[in-house]
């Protein structure tokens, strides 16, 4: 297929100039003559005639000059003279083919040249240009018999007004091997040859010189990077891992895209990453993966893989998988934004190697050299761009989470409680990892259970979040409450500000959490213990499996306690020594018993609701009135009726400070205030009767 400059063609003959069409020639002609003129002479009877003269020939030699340059690029148009459409690599080199051909009968001397640019009719005029320096030219002249004669390649430079000398029905094909320089992807430059006469720079210069137009389009593969990552990364957990997919896209929507071969991957991952022990590393389209050491980490461990022989028409993709693990001998620098960057490297020739990437601070990305500066663009938050030639990845959120429970608490409580003598349990849930936990639905709960029949449950109603950011006791906490799920759990995340407290974010690492519930009782039984378990679940991602879990809060039911002891006094005497018992004792008639009963409050000092007002002591003499008769004040018997605080319970009040008194029916008093564990006492005597004897 050839483009053929197309030039008028005069031919002068005998007959004088005649013009006509002649596809890509250009002709001139030049007319010698020759005259002939015979003479004869002669005699008649011997005597000499008249010379004479014949009429006069005129033969015009007709000096025919033709020449033609015609353009031999197959670009599907036989009908001009220009080399259309060929495709170049930016900075890359394109061929354009030409003949110049002597179709006269006449040697002639030509002037070749190059300039840049050139119009080309309906077709895009051209915006990079060529470097004629790396520019090669070659001209081969063949004879009219089609042999080769010589052959000659210079550069661009040289080339410009190369002479050439061609006999009538030779020709020269001009190979030019164009450089182009300053050109991206999409961009048009064009290229004229021209072929000057010097036949016709002297006969008639208007066809003296001829042109061809060469067009290149600059087109290359434009890559689209995607890296996704498929999960989180337990770094508790040795043998967590995670999948890399590595998609690489030849961006069909780049108008100026073409084939790429021979394409190479390289994803060389983090320090602090490693190639998993079983990594299945896999590729699509055929081509060829391998793992190896030539990540960014320092360990032994493989820890990068490289594609090979990936081919990619304009639109296909190739998709690259591998599992990464944790490599236990190197530290990971950022937990929560680790980047696995993978780059694109394609040879295009002459020295020119395109390298693209997702890691927009790689300095040895080189696209801006090869694309329009839109056509690439890098992501690192995991969004994928519709942009042309965009590049993104993913960021690796690694967890090491650990939380515990801890800090149960025993408390007393009352045999039953009102509204103001509930008392409150807690535990501590404490993060002592590197995560922020609670945030998320499911990733920290708490249940409460209490024991079957027990007497002591949890008030509805009544479970709060005491928040301690950062263990400082000169910050104040931020209080939340918590309402129960249908499962009976205390989800964190369903948090609530209260008293002015900020929305729930979650606990940061190194903070606490006391968990806040209240308890009441109903007839419980003095001195025992119910125990309440609660239980720490932990959820989520990369939920974390050691710490404490479980633990129980100890209630004790606490109250009044009423001890009675009793003495002999065989005498009756004033100030006899005396061994109060709780056990039997014989007396007889006549001798005296004292009484002693000792009040303890058994709560704990620690929670002063729980002093005792009022407590009314009172023992009915309707036991022994008949046996015995208590001893007044007003005898001369020791021990008479007293009531008053004693340090334990092996004291004897030394006066009647709470003003208890005998009756017939009773002996009590009142002790106005019982501390928690404070005691009272009171003592009385009474004397036994004589045999037979209501009275002494």
């Amino acid at each position: 297929m050839f483009k053929y400059s197309i030039l008028a063609a005069a031919i002068i003959t005998s007959l004088g100039m005649v013009s006509t069409a002649n596809a890509a020639k250009s002709v001139a002609d030049s007319t010698p003559t020759i005259d002939n003129v015979a003479t004869a002479t002669y005699s008649i009877g011997g005597v000499s005639q008249t010379p004479v003269e014949s009429n006069k020939v005129t033969v015009n030699i007709t000096q025919s000059a033709a020449f033609s340059l015609t353009s031999q690029n197959a670009d599907g148009d036989l009908t001009d003279d220009y080399n259309r459409s060929a495709v170049v690599t930016p900075k890359g080199r394109v061929a354009f083919n030409h003949t110049l051909t002597n179709s006269g009968n006449v040697e002639d001397t030509y002037t070749l040249s190059l300039t840049q640019g050139g119009i080309i009719p309906n077709s895009p005029q051209g915006v990079g240009s060529y470097d004629f320096a790396t520019t090669n030219v070659t001209y081969i002249i063949y004879n009219a018999d089609n042999t080769q004669k010589s052959t000659n390649t210079v550069t661009g430079t040289v080339f410009q007004n190369t002479k050439i000398v061609l006999a009538p029905n030779e020709r020269a094909d001009i190979l030019v091997s164009a450089k182009t320089s300053g050109n991206v992807g999409g961009d048009s430059q064009n290229l004229t040859l021209s072929a000057t006469s010097a036949f016709f720079t002297t006969s008639d210069t208007t066809k003296a010189t001829l042109t061809n137009i060469s067009n290149s389009v600059t087109k290359i593969p434009v890559f689209k990077i995607t890296s996704k990552v498929s999960s989180t990364l337990n770094l508790n957990d040795p043998t967590s891992k995670v999948t890399y997919t590595v998609t690489v896209r030849n961006d069909e929507n780049a108008a100026y895209t073409t084939n790429a071969n021979n394409i190479m991957v390289f994803d060389g991952l983090p320090e602090g990453l490693r190639l998993a022990d079983q990594p299945n590393i896999s590729v699509s389209n055929n081509a060829t993966i391998t793992s190896g050491n030539e990540g960014k980490g320092t360990s032994s461990s493989s820890d990068s893989i490289r594609v090979t022989l990936l081919n990619l028409a304009p639109g296909q993709e190739a998709t690259i998988k591998f599992d990464v693990q944790k490599d236990q001998a190197e530290v990971l620098a950022d937990p929560k934004n680790t980047i696995n960057h993978a780059a694109v490297t394609l040879d295009l020739g002459e020295n020119q190697v395109i390298y693209d990437t997702t890691d927009a601070t790689d300095t040895k990305q080189n696209t801006a050299n090869f694309y329009p500066l839109t056509d690439d663009s890098e992501t690192t938050d995991g969004t994928v761009s519709t942009a042309v030639g965009s590049d993104s990845a993913a960021p690796l959120t690694s967890n090491q989470r650990a939380v515990s429970i801890v800090s149960p608490t025993k408390i007393d409580i009352p045999t039953t409680t009102t509204a103001t003598t509930l008392v409150t349990h807690s535990v501590v849930i404490s993060n002592t990892g590197k995560e922020t936990e609670g945030d998320q639905v499911g990733e920290i709960k708490v249940k409460i259970t209490s024991e079957a029949d027990s007497k002591v449950s949890v008030v509805a109603g009544s479970v709060e979040l005491v928040y301690d950011a950062d263990n400082n006791p000169a910050t104040p906490n931020a209080t939340y409450t918590l309402t129960r799920d249908g499962n009976g759990d205390y989800d964190f995340s369903t948090a609530k500000p209260k008293n002015g407290a900020p929305a729930w974010t979650g606990m940061v690492p190194n903070s606490t959490a006391t968990f806040n519930y209240q308890i009441e009782s109903s007839q419980a039984v003095i001195d025992t213990t119910e125990s309440i378990t609660v239980t720490l679940i932990v959820g989520g991602q990369d939920a974390p499996t050691l710490g404490d879990r479980i633990v129980k809060n100890e209630s004790t039911v606490r109250g009044l306690k009423l001890f009675k002891e009793q003495a002999l006094n065989e005498s009756c005497a004033a100030n006899s020594t005396l061994t109060f018992t709780q056990g039997a004792i014989a007396a007889k008639p006549g001798n005296c018993i004292v009484y002693k009963i000792t009040a303890f409050n058994n709560f704990s000092a620690a929670d002063p609701r729980f002093t005792f007002d009022n407590v009314l002591i009172t023992d009915t003499t309707d036991r022994f009135n008949n046996k015995a008769t208590v001893q007044s004040a007003s005898t001369a018997y020791a021990f008479p009726v007293k009531l008053g605080d004693v340090t334990n319970g092996n004291e004897v009040p030394a006066t009647n400070s709470y003003n208890a008194s005998a009756s017939n029916s009773a002996v009590s008093g009142t002790v106005t205030s019982l501390a928690p564990q404070k005691y009272a006492a009171m003592v009385f005597a009474v004397k036994i009767n004589a045999a037979g004897s209501a009275t002494p």
